[in-house]
């Protein structure tokens, strides 16, 4: 019975704690200033759960200025535009990076 009583509870903070979660994550992505050099590019490709289809997954390693080096995911078309040894540029409030 207190299983009853507790279940919207549960669910609407659980969902409203998923949303905070993402908006936190979003703003705090568009709040980060960097820029460096492509050292790695990979594409992976897995298939998806109870299906036959194929699941491409893009990213690229950069090497920051300060030394630090981050795993970026990245679209189809930008992967394409991007090799290794370009230079990006990550701007704050943008959400992903450019090319300089």
């Amino acid at each position: 019975m207190k299983f009853m009583v507790f279940l919207p509870m549960i669910l609407f903070f659980g969902f409203f704690g998923f949303l905070a979660l993402v908006v936190k994550l979003v703003f705090q992505a568009k709040d980060q200033v960097w820029v460096g050099e492509v050292i790695d590019k990979s594409h992976v490709v897995k298939d998806k759960y109870d299906s036959n289809l194929k699941e491409h997954l893009y990213s690229y390693k950069v090497k920051l200025e300060n030394g630090e080096t981050h795993n970026i995911a990245a679209s189809l078309e930008f992967f394409n535009q991007i090799k290794i040894g370009d230079r990006l540029k990550k701007d704050k409030g943008a959400l992903w990076p450019k090319k300089i």
